[in-house]
């Protein structure tokens, strides 16, 4: 065989050798494009990707119990193709977070090349959730432009927080009126009415008639009390409240008060002289009785008994 014949067989070989690989290339696009709807994506362009960039929760937390809007942000992160039907479905642990309409889906038609769209949904929180942060789950499918179908999942954050709810009870003052010079003690307890845990309780008491204090409950958990006594030591002589404020802080270190008071009497120091005068004088019940008066209906009375006597006596002689 000549060079020449070798170099034609060769030059037909490759030519077939292409032509078969040509083939095979256009086969696979050919079935990768007519897979249609949960067909695994060629690799011959991106996958397309929708993202949840995040949300927004207008007034920057939810009190529990009540509705509020969620607007979610998306993104289409594909610059070849637009996406379309994207369904989004939003749900929470034990329905914690609901929908207000009762439905948890969302629709969108569409979404082009790298676009972003916002959704706003009315939701509600339960009355009974402890405040905390809470995740909503949003689960979403879409579909490219050859009808290819992708889904995929995100996470919110949802900060819940319940309203503080607090009360004194048992409010006992030992002695209401004291001298300068005395003491008295003041107790009672803060009761955590609500379902959020007290932080940083402290009481703090003031008054014109007393030397300021200030008395660390430290943290009451929901449904529980704490409890205060404290002395009270007078600083002026006067008539005047005890003014009572408790200071908390809820979850968020947001800072509450509650103030309440109680009458309280601080008199001038009795002396020794003043003591003995209020010992010699006679009580209120008799001071104002008449002497004179008093004394005749004794006497009368002695007479009595004498007269009644001595009849006694004669009759006891007349028989013997």
């Amino acid at each position: 065989m000549s060079t020449r014949g070798t170099f034609s067989l060769r030059k037909k070989a490759g030519k077939a050798v292409a032509f078969v690989l040509a083939a095979v290339i256009m086969i696979g696009a050919t079935l990768g494009l007519s897979k249609g709807k949960g067909s695994t994506v060629n690799a011959a362009y991106t996958t397309p990707r929708l993202m949840v960039t995040g949300c927004d929760i207008k007034g920057g937390s939810v009190k529990a119990g009540s509705e509020f809007d969620m607007v979610i942000h998306l993104r289409n992160e594909s610059d070849s193709t637009k996406l379309t039907n994207i369904k989004l479905k939003l749900s929470s642990d034990n329905n914690q977070i609901v929908p207000v309409s009762g439905s948890d889906s969302i629709y969108i038609d569409e979404l082009g090349k790298e676009e972003e769209t916002d959704v706003s949904v009315k939701m509600k929180a339960k009355e009974d959730l402890e405040q905390k942060n809470y995740t909503v789950n949003v689960a979403y499918a879409y579909e490219n432009s050859w009808g290819e179908s992708f889904d995929d999942s995100a996470s919110l954050t949802v900060p819940v927080v319940q309203e503080s709810k607090i009360g004194i009870s048992e409010l006992k003052l030992t002695k209401s009126e004291v001298e300068i010079t005395g003491k008295t003690s003041l107790s009672f307890k803060v009761n955590n009415l609500g379902l959020d845990k007290l932080r940083n309780v402290t009481v703090e008491f003031s008054g014109d008639t007393i030397k300021e204090i200030s008395y660390f409950v430290g943290t009451i958990e929901s449904g529980e009390s704490g409890s205060v006594d404290m002395t009270i030591t007078p600083d002026k002589v006067g008539n005047d409240d005890i003014h009572i404020k408790v200071i908390y802080e809820d979850i968020l270190g947001k800072s509450y008060t509650l103030d309440d008071k109680t009458s309280f009497v601080v008199n001038e120091e009795t002396t020794e002289e003043e003591a003995s005068a209020s010992a010699a004088t006679p009580d209120a019940a008799t001071a104002g009785l008449p002497i004179a008066p008093i004394a005749g209906v004794a006497g009368i009375i002695v007479l009595i008994i004498i007269v009644v006597t001595v009849i006694k006596k004669n009759r006891q002689k007349k028989y013997e």
